[in-house]
């Protein structure tokens, strides 16, 4: 139920870990400090009994996830999980799925941090499946992350990149920008544990363009902020020469009213100097007069002089403040410039980010088709002939497609015991490779069909279909591929091989022997090397025997101390050692010591080891 969403918040914790543990992302989901959420564990065990009793599902799965809490809090880990195991069940029965999905995310978080990865994966795809069924997209992608987290934890990169791929993508058609760094982030750290330093570093790519584009963001808000600043500053310089004007209009009537004076004055002064010039016993009163007179006039001119000096001032300060004002114009002007150039700038980024984006996609989208198909050439170890069901195949691609392949058929024309089996190492790896496998099964399919029986003759009609396809006599192509191919005749406990540079390796007696193939590849050879013929070897099985084929890409790993390859004498050992355990078991070991093996350094070549127990 909705309302009962108000009782969880998220808190996403991001870190990164350098080691086994690769990266830890991971959402917890608490309670808000409710009423409940004060009280003393006891009131709480309490209300969860009550709540049991009454049937109030809702109610006893939000009071046992308190308690779980209390419980992870005081480190009392094993008590938090069996009170979260009975909260999901009340969960489940009041179908409140908000509810149910932060009970899941508990047990998650709780599993890893006693480092129980198994358990904590299925804790996290419990909460993911919950969260597709609310349609939640916030929470499916936080979902995908906390899987891909927990597969890595578990060393399954492939999967890993998987769920993280997935979350990329919906986060990309969410247009959610936080989700995406964090996709990117974690897709370049398991591509780099993965030795995969290209896709590592196009991720790593496409995270700094995001980080670079919020702070372009950033930048813009401020520079509308700055432009915002001006136009108010401008403003308020408008209202200071508005007020400067008027106190201007003020001090011009003041010395107008003064000239008036003036005037007024001299007209008076005029008028009496000539009454006294009439009269000549009045002289000298007419002289105090005039000298009284003179010294107002004097005042009046100082005081026209002042008024004048005030005039000059206020000019010059509106000169100061136009000055000022065109300024300001011209700034913002060009802020207003560089703020349109960054925008149009920041739009052909995002464009020309998008349609690489859109790229990488299509690019993804091909070679992931391309692996399906090739997956589905491979022969299911469900469907291999019963004499061959107590094997293995260890077969690990460097990239997400591979240049090595295995292949099994049942022979034609026989009494349907005979089985032919082959390990195979193309030209290259990832697409080239791929593509030369394609052409390589389907050559031995058709040779099979064609009722060819014999290892060297499958092997000498092979070369040819090889060269022909890639018409190596006029294209110049030298690709091609190394081979070990058997057919066991199970009623006459015969075993034949022939090999392309590719060996056999049988153990009998607690002796490993090995069979060398011929020094030639199938394809690859210029015209004037002349016709080749593969030899066959027959190997008597009277006894137990432990067949091994494989191509070089196990013995030719660097790794160790001294980052040199592991080589083939070491491997040889390898199987000696294993050989009398059971075939998965054996499988698990090859695959563990590959790993400790290689270390943090990347995978040289695609893997290829197939073991089978006759006999």
């Amino acid at each position: 139920m909705a309302e009962y969403s108000s009782f969880f918040r998220h808190r996403l914790l991001f870190s990164r870990v350098i080691g086994p543990a690769l990266l830890s992302i991971l959402l917890a989901i608490q309670f808000p400090s409710d009423s409940f959420a004060q009280s003393p564990l006891p009131e709480v065990l309490n209300l969860y009994q009550q709540a049991a009793l009454a049937k109030d599902y809702i109610q006893a799965a939000q009071y046992g996830y308190e308690i779980a809490l209390r419980y992870g809090d005081t480190n009392e880990k094993d008590k938090a999980l069996d009170f979260l195991q009975q909260s999901v069940i009340h969960a489940k029965k009041s179908n409140d799925q908000d509810l149910l999905h932060g009970i899941y995310h508990q047990m998650g978080l709780v599993h890893s941090a006693t480092k129980k990865y198994s358990r904590s994966l299925e804790s996290f795809q419990s909460a993911l499946s919950t969260a597709r069924k609310m349609k939640n997209n916030d929470l499916i992608k936080e979902d995908l992350i906390n899987v891909s987290i927990s597969y890595a934890q578990l060393d399954r990169l492939k999967k890993s990149i998987e769920y993280a791929e997935e979350g990329l993508s919906l986060a990309i058609a969410d247009q959610d920008i936080e989700s995406q760094k964090k996709s990117y982030q974690l897709l370049a750290n398991f591509y780099k544990e993965q030795g995969n330093e290209k896709k590592s570093a196009e991720n790593l790519t496409q995270y700094n363009t995001l980080i670079s584009l919020q702070r372009a963001e950033q930048q813009k808000s401020l520079r509308e902020q700055q432009i915002e600043e001006l136009q108010e500053n401008v403003q308020t310089a408008g209202l200071e020469t508005e007020a400067a004007q008027a106190k201007l209009s003020e001090q011009n009537q003041r010395i107008l009213q003064s000239n008036a004076s003036l005037r007024v004055m001299e007209s008076s002064l005029r008028r009496t100097t000539d009454y006294l010039n009439a009269t000549s016993d009045s002289l000298k009163e007419v002289e105090a007069i005039s000298r009284n007179r003179q010294m107002e006039i004097d005042l009046l001119e100082k005081d026209k002089e002042l008024s004048g000096i005030k005039i000059s001032e206020q000019e010059t300060r509106l000169e100061n403040e136009a000055l000022i004002r065109n300024f300001i114009a011209v700034g913002s002007l060009l802020s207003i410039a560089l703020v349109t150039v960054l925008i149009v700038a920041n739009r052909k980024k995002v464009k020309a980010n998008k349609k690489i984006e859109e790229q990488n996609k299509n690019i993804r989208s091909s070679i992931n088709y391309a692996k399906r198909i090739q997956e589905a050439m491979l022969p299911k170890p469900d469907r291999f002939p019963a004499v061959l069901k107590n094997s293995f195949i260890f077969f690990k691609p460097r990239d997400t497609v591979s240049g090595d392949f295995y292949w099994m058929s049942e022979m034609k024309n026989s009494n349907g015991h005979d089985v032919a089996f082959a390990a195979v190492d193309c030209t290259g790896h990832g697409v080239p490779g791929a593509f030369m496998s394609m052409i390589g099964i389907k050559a031995l399919n058709g040779l099979i069909n064609r009722g060819i029986s014999e290892t060297n003759q499958i092997l000498d009609s092979l070369d040819v279909e090889i060269r022909t396809a890639l018409r190596q006599e006029v294209s110049g192509n030298n690709d091609g591929m190394d081979i070990a191919l058997c057919i066991y005749h199970e009623q006459e406990k015969i075993l034949e091989y022939s090999g392309a540079k590719s060996p056999l390796v049988y153990i009998q007696d607690h002796e490993l022997k090995k069979i060398k193939g011929d020094t030639h590849s199938i394809g690859g050879r210029k015209k004037d090397d002349g016709e080749i013929r593969f030899k066959k070897h027959q190997v008597k099985i009277d006894k137990p025997t432990v067949l091994y084929l494989f191509s070089d890409g196990y013995k030719d790993q660097f790794g160790g101390k001294n980052n040199t390859k592991f080589l083939a004498k070491k491997f040889n050992n390898l199987l000696l050692q294993i050989h009398e355990l059971p075939m998965e078991e054996q499988k698990n070991i090859l695959e563990l010591a590959f790993q400790e093996w290689k270390g943090e350094v990347g995978q040289t070549d695609d893997i290829l080891v197939i073991g089978i127990k006759i006999g």
